[in-house]
């Protein structure tokens, strides 16, 4: 399986058991199933446009600070988008990511995330988020015992 075969795979399969979720488990306060959701469905819309932009030549602007502080605001704007729509969000995000990825060299494609912290290879980035939706998604099979 290539690098962007178990991304694929590790976001399919997040957003399936998302979508399973008995609803108390989507209410949730705090750092529950939505605010991961939401904090994924971001980052992942971020590293398209980052991606996008590195090819068109264009300059993005970076969030600086702290990322507590970038997911607390993220979660807060988003706490009131519905499931299905964060859901579909990440599943689009990530098949731009893909076409991204497909259409060019991905270890040429440069992604900064943030100010102060070293932009990544896409080709590194995709091994890394797929880790990091994985590690999300044992969270909160662990938390709600699934």
């Amino acid at each position: 399986m290539d690098d962007f075969a178990a991304l694929d795979q590790a976001v399919e399969e997040f957003c399936q058991l998302i979508e399973t979720l008995p609803r108390q488990a989507l209410r949730a306060e705090g750092w529950g199933p939505k605010s991961i959701l939401i904090h994924l469905v971001y980052y992942h819309e971020l590293y398209v446009a980052q991606a996008q932009a590195f090819l068109d030549h264009k300059p993005l602007k970076l969030f600086q600070g702290a990322y507590y502080t970038l997911n607390a605001q993220v979660v807060q704007k988003n706490r009131l988008v519905p499931i299905t729509k964060l859901v579909k969000r990440f599943r689009i995000a990530n098949r731009r990511l893909g076409k991204i990825y497909a259409m060019c060299d991905p270890v040429q494609v440069i992604v900064p995330i943030k100010l102060g912290v070293a932009p990544h290879q896409l080709s590194k980035l995709v091994r890394a988020v797929t880790s990091h939706v994985k590690n999300h998604q044992r969270q909160i099979e662990k938390e709600w015992q699934i």
